[in-house]
């Protein structure tokens, strides 16, 4: 079975030393960090912070991936300021994921797809980056073609349903969350399914749980996580 991390937003009120060791002692195997201003805000932090929590990482369970809240849009804004702004963030970011051990910094994409995209060249940062589509267009046939040599992110409720896309989207999918509002994931195999296949084949995809609900305390956390590893453990075995 694969194993199933969680992203850092699933739990409140813990800062990264004591996440990562709450994820060991619950034997969640690794983290994924939110590293923009509405999570740790790595960019605000000395490099001697990141340093430190990387030695709590290394005690504990390895923070593997970081997210950004920049926008993939911004990257490629007409307007210079803009552009500028993005890459000076997600440059810092992926210096920041890189000291803290991590493989992959995601970038939002919350604008339909643009065919002028895949024009552009992404800065080069510490480690790869990684796209999140949060718009609807994504699921148009032929969407991620106008994306540059990026992988995925994939979200289980942003890919929801059944799109020609899908099965792209399974092909550039690099991690893949499973993301749980409370609803659970009936409404959500399509991707879920295509992605199984893949790691089946031996493709190497993380997969971490993403607890959104309103509740958000360490009990509750730690049920919809495991109710979901359970759930993606069905899934691989069908």
């Amino acid at each position: 079975m694969t194993e199933v991390g969680l992203y850092s937003i699933s739990l409140r009120g813990f800062d990264v030393p004591a996440l990562l060791s709450w994820a060991a002692a619950k034997g969640i195997p690794f983290v994924h960090l939110r590293g923009g201003p509405c999570g740790y805000h790595l960019t605000n932090r000395p490099a001697s912070v990141w340093r430190a929590w990387r030695r709590a990482a290394d005690s504990a369970v390895p923070i593997t991936g970081v997210t950004a809240d920049t926008d993939l849009a911004d990257l490629f804004a007409d307007d210079p300021k803009i552009r500028d702004q993005a890459e000076e963030e997600v440059i810092r970011l992926a210096e920041a994921a890189a000291e803290l051990g991590a493989a992959w910094l995601r970038l939002l994409s919350r604008t339909p797809p643009q065919a002028g995209w895949a024009g552009y060249e992404v800065p080069t940062t510490a480690v790869p980056l990684l796209v999140e589509p949060h718009h609807p267009g994504w699921l148009a046939p032929g969407a991620f073609a106008s994306l540059p040599a990026m992988g995925l992110l994939t979200d289980t409720r942003q890919l929801a349903g059944t799109y020609p896309a899908l099965a792209e989207a399974a092909e550039r999918t690099r991690v893949l969350h499973l993301s749980d509002g409370g609803e659970g994931f009936g409404g959500f195999k399509a991707i879920a399914d295509l992605v199984a296949r893949r790691i089946a084949i031996g493709h190497p995809i993380e997969v971490a749980v993403e607890w959104t609900g309103a509740d958000r305390s360490p009990q509750t956390c730690l049920a919809r996580y495991r109710a979901a590893t359970a759930w993606w453990a069905a899934e691989e075995r069908s």
